[in-house]
This record gives structure tokens, sequence and C-alpha cells, in this order.
């Protein structure tokens, strides 16, 4: 159980190459979360609240993982380069 929740943070709150906490994702974790808990607060969300969670949530995975594959396309780059 404790791995279990090891795991967990780091991959919420916690950088994965160096394991040092990361701010950008602790806050970006509070900020999905509390979206979620809003959401599900909502008697009878209308599409509209539906667009917007799901903007929110699903856009902020899908920017990070495209600044991630940036960030290692220029990684390999400069490793290539020495």
């Amino acid at each position: 159980m404790k791995n279990w929740f090891k795991s967990l943070l780091k991959a919420l709150a916690g950088n994965e190459v160096t394991g040092a906490p990361s701010h950008t994702k602790i806050w970006a974790s509070v900020a999905c979360a509390t979206a979620t808990w809003k959401f599900i607060h909502i008697p009878e969300p209308s599409v509209d609240i539906w667009m917007a969670y799901l903007g929110l949530v699903g856009g902020y995975a899908l920017g990070r993982r495209w600044i991630a594959s940036k960030q290692s396309i220029e990684e390999n780059k400069q490793e290539s380069k020495e």
C-alpha cells in the first residue's frame, strides 16, 4: 500500500526524472481536483459545463504531454550534437 501511495504522490506532484516536488504539477493537480469536485456537485451539468470541464482536464493532460515530447526532442537533439 505504501508503494502505491508513493507512486501516486510522485505522479501527481513530483518530477519523474529527479523525484523532487514540482510546484507546477502540484498546482495543476489541485486545479484538476477542484474542477472535478465542483463538476461532481453540479446537479445536472449543461453541455457548456461539460465542455468547460473536459476542456480543462483534457486540455491540461494533452498540453502537458505535448510539452514533454517537445522537451524530449530537444534533449535528443542536444545529445546527438555531443
